[in-house]
């Protein structure tokens, strides 16, 4: 059975129908609404054109057009899809979400959490786990500088990230630029804020140069310490 339903209908519906179905299948009531919407009952599927806002729990996506399943519990959003959970924002040209946790936002994607920014063509975000991964082309931009890397992993409630490949990371304020294989980065809420690098380190910080196998450079007291064959130049005055 397929319906289709305009704007006027919204409210109705859910308070008699749709609404009940879907808070059954999935425990937490779900609110879909937009210009028009499609729904089948019998597979579960609703598909939603134009101005599309679909809510559950404290997470509110929009964007131009949606597909939800009650069954599945899946969801489908494209066309400047915006996710805002909690202190949390997501956009990108689409989203799709699995049990309202793991969303996968494809296009030009963006999670700003903070004072935070992480972006790259794909982000893979578990909001439960406040944790996001960027497979490619990643970078995590931060108050006092920037990281970028092939792959940037974001433990967000830890203030940690991890980048894989062709690490760069530039602090204007503290006057460093560093490169490694990997990364992991811990904000200032750990150890004062410190970078460890791995594999063809090099760490350049106020002129001064020092490479090595791995090197840890510790942010705030502008201090860098190395591990294995180093070599140190330090800037005439």
């Amino acid at each position: 059975m397929r319906k289709r339903i305009s704007t006027a209908l919204i409210a109705c519906i859910f308070a008699f129908g749709i609404a009940a179905q879907l808070q059954a299948a999935q425990n937490n009531p779900v609110e879909l609404s937009a210009e028009v919407i499609e729904y089948n009952s019998k597979t579960g599927l609703m598909t939603a054109t134009g101005n599309v806002k679909l809510v559950q729990d404290n997470a509110v996506m929009t964007g131009l057009t949606a597909e939800y399943n009650t069954k599945t519990k899946e969801a489908y959003v494209t066309g400047g899809v915006k996710v805002v959970k909690e202190d949390a924002t997501l956009t990108s040209a689409e989203v799709r979400s699995y049990e309202n946790n793991h969303i996968i936002a494809t296009g030009d994607a963006v999670l700003v959490k903070g004072q935070s920014k992480l972006t790259g063509p794909k982000i893979d975000y578990y909001s439960d786990r406040q944790y996001a991964v960027v497979p490619e082309a990643a970078l995590l931009s931060m108050q006092d500088g920037f990281m970028s890397a092939d792959q940037i992993e974001a433990y967000i409630d830890e203030n940690k990230a991890i980048g894989t490949g062709n690490v760069h990371i530039v602090s204007e304020a503290r006057q460093m630029d560093a490169t490694a294989n990997k990364a992991v980065y811990y904000g200032a809420q750990e150890a004062q804020g410190k970078a460890v690098l791995t594999g063809n380190a090099r760490a350049v910080q106020e002129g001064n140069i020092l490479t090595g196998e791995s090197l840890t450079i510790y942010m705030d007291d502008k201090a860098m310490d190395a591990q294995g064959r180093t070599k140190l130049v330090i800037k005439q005055q």
